[in-house]
C-alpha cells in the first residue's frame, strides 16, 4: 500500500509541475521583450504577444511628457488597455508625411509608394514623390503652417507622419480627425548614425523593421570604416560653419549632427566646446576674431556662389578659407525650389557625408564628380 501512495504522490507533484511550466510559458508570452538598437537613444521598440510598442523618450528639447504607439495587427481588434499610447493597425498602406525627412525614411524602405498626401512637396528632392506630385497621385496639402487638413482628410491615410518641434498643433489635429498622428524626433539624437536608425521606428509601421535593422547595421560599417580611415590623417584643418542671416551668424552647436560629422571626419569644428544641439546665433564680429584663419568654410545658408557670397557682405573675402578657394556647401544635389538632399536622403546615408567631408579636409585635389552632397563654390 505505502507504495502506491509513493507513485500516487510523485504523480501529483509532476502534474504541477507541468501545470507550473504551462502558466511560466502564458506569463512569458505577456512579457516584453526590448529589439536592440545599436546607435538611437531617443526611442525604444517593445514587442508584447502580437504588439508592437513604440515610446518616444523625449520628442523635442524640454518635453516634459513620452509619446507611446501600440502598433497590432490589421486583422485584431484595437487595444484597449493602454491608455495614454496612440494605437495603430498595421501594416499601413497610406501615409500622409509633412517633411522631407519622412520621404528620406520611406524612400530607404523602399515605400514611398504608400505616400498619399505630403505638405512641403516643393523641397522634396526624390524624384519618384516629385513625378507623383505633379501627376497628382500625391496630393499636395500646402505647407508647414498652411496644411489644408479638410484637403489632408480625403486622402483616407492610414496614419500622418509629423516632424516633432515642440508644436503640436498638427499632430493634435490630425489626432482629433481621426488620422493617428506619428511624431519624428530624430533630430533630437546625439550622433548620425543614431538618427539614421529612426529609420527602424518608422518601419515598424509598416512591418519592415529587421530589414530596416540589417541596412542600418550596413550603414554603420561603412560609417565606421571611414571614421577610422580619417583617423590615419595627422593633419586636423579648422572648419567654420554658417553664414550671416537677418544680421546674426548661426554657426552649428558643438553637440550637433555636423560637429560629429566634422570632427570624425578629422577636423576640428572651432565651436566644438559649445554644448548646443542646434544652431547658435553669433555676431559678426563674434565669428570673424575667432575663425578668420580657419582653413575651411563649410553650410554657408543656400549661397551657391562667392560672387553672391561676398556682395551680401564684403568682409567675407577677409576669411583664410575664402581666399584660398576652400569654400563648400551642400546644394549639389537641390532643387530650383531651394530643396536640398543634404535634408533628406542624407539623414539615412550619413556615411556619403562623411565621406565627402573627408576628402574635402584630407585630399589634396577634390574633384567635382567625387563630391555626393557638397560642391565648391
Amino acid at each position: 500500500m505505502p507504495i502506491y501512495f509513493l507513485l500516487f504522490f510523485c504523480w501529483i507533484v509532476i502534474a504541477c509541475n507541468n501545470e507550473t511550466k504551462v502558466s511560466n510559458s502564458n506569463v512569458v508570452e505577456k512579457e516584453r521583450t526590448i529589439l536592440e538598437l545599436d546607435h538611437a537613444k531617443n526611442f525604444t521598440i517593445e514587442k508584447e504577444g502580437t504588439y508592437t510598442i513604440l515610446t518616444i523618450t523625449k520628442a523635442w528639447k524640454n518635453a516634459q511628457e513620452e509619446f507611446q504607439y501600440v502598433l497590432y495587427p490589421r486583422e485584431e481588434q484595437a487595444p484597449t488597455n493602454y491608455p495614454n499610447a496612440v494605437t495603430i493597425p498595421v501594416p499601413v498602406e497610406r501615409i500622409i508625411c509633412t517633411s522631407t525627412i519622412d520621404v528620406a525614411f520611406l524612400d530607404f524602405l523602399e515605400a514611398t509608394d504608400k505616400i498619399v498626401a505630403m505638405s512641403n512637396g516643393a523641397y522634396v528632392y526624390n524624384k519618384n514623390v516629385q513625378t507623383a506630385l505633379k501627376e497628382g497621385r500625391v496630393m499636395d496639402i500646402g505647407g508647414s503652417n498652411t496644411i489644408d487638413y479638410e484637403k489632408a482628410l480625403t486622402s483616407n491615410a492610414d496614419v500622418a507622419m509629423v516632424y516633432s518641434i515642440g508644436d503640436q498643433a498638427s499632430y493634435k489635429k490630425f489626432n482629433e480627425m481621426g488620422i493617428p498622428a506619428v511624431l519624428l524626433s530624430d533630430f533630437m539624437e546625439k550622433t548620425p548614425l543614431g538618427r539614421a536608425e529612426w529609420a527602424v521606428f518608422v518601419a515598424c509601421l509598416l512591418g519592415k523593421e529587421n530589414e530596416a535593422l540589417r541596412k542600418c547595421s550596413q550603414i554603420a560599417a561603412k560609417y565606421q570604416q571611414l571614421q577610422e580611415r580619417a583617423t590615419r590623417h595627422n593633419r586636423k584643418p579648422t572648419v567654420l560653419t554658417g553664414a550671416v542671416y537677418k544680421g546674426t551668424w548661426y554657426v552649428a552647436g558643438g553637440k550637433s549632427f555636423m560637429a560629429t560629422f566634422i570632427q570624425d571626419a578629422g577636423g576640428r569644428y572651432l565651436w566644438e566646446e559649445d554644448n548646443s544641439l542646434s544652431g547658435v546665433p553669433l555676431d559678426f564680429e563674434a565669428v570673424y576674431a575667432k575663425a578668420l584663419e580657419a582653413d575651411y568654410w563649410i553650410n554657408m545658408s543656400s549661397w551657391t556662389n562667392k560672387d553672391d557670397l561676398v556682395d551680401s557682405e564684403s568682409k567675407y573675402q577677409d576669411f583664410k578659407a575664402f581666399q584660398e578657394g576652400q569654400l563648400y556647401n551642400y546644394y549639389k544635389r537641390g532643387t530650383a525650389q531651394g530643396g536640398s538632399d543634404i535634408f533628406e536622403s542624407a539623414i539615412v546615408n550619413p556615411h556619403l557625408v562623411l565621406k565627402d567631408l573627408i576628402h574635402i579636409f584630407h585630399d589634396e585635389q577634390v574633384e567635382e564628380d567625387s563630391l555626393y552632397y557638397y560642391q565648391e563654390l
